[in-house]
């Protein structure tokens, strides 16, 4: 018998990116009737995200360096989302933008934390539709 490659290598990050900014058009109407309720939801999702990182690296047992890295870009996460809510909703750009970059840096190969593939791309094409569209509504 022939040994099937993992289909999960031939495919195409385009496809998740594709979905991730599809998933994030509502926020148009929700930013154009709503922007506060808009902005405290995006801080929550952003915010949340940065507890995925830790809670995954937990689960995972991994060194206790990574788990520094990955607590520590959790945290900051946490702190952008903070920081939206008392100065600026363009805090949220940048901490979607940081997290779109973190995404293709540092999850361009899965790292060990059970994310599947598809999952950073996914994300990636959220965060940068989402920090467009906070962008240009603030």
């Amino acid at each position: 018998m022939h040994a099937h490659p993992d289909p999960t290598n031939r495919r195409s990050p385009a496809i998740p990116a594709l979905i991730g900014v599809v998933l994030a058009l509502p926020f148009i109407a929700i930013l154009m009737y709503h922007p506060d309720g808009a902005y405290d939801l995006l801080a929550l999702i952003l915010a949340f995200t940065g507890g995925v990182y830790t809670g995954s690296a937990l689960r995972a047992e991994v060194a206790t360096r990574k788990l520094a890295i990955e607590w520590a870009f959790g945290a900051l996460l946490v702190i952008v989302a903070a920081l939206s809510f008392w100065w600026s909703p363009t805090w949220l750009a940048a901490g979607f933008g940081a997290h779109a970059a973190w995404d293709v840096a540092h999850h361009a190969r899965p790292p060990g934390l059970g994310i599947r593939r598809w999952f950073p791309p996914f994300c990636a094409g959220f965060d940068i539709a989402v920090a467009a569209l906070v962008l240009f509504y603030a």
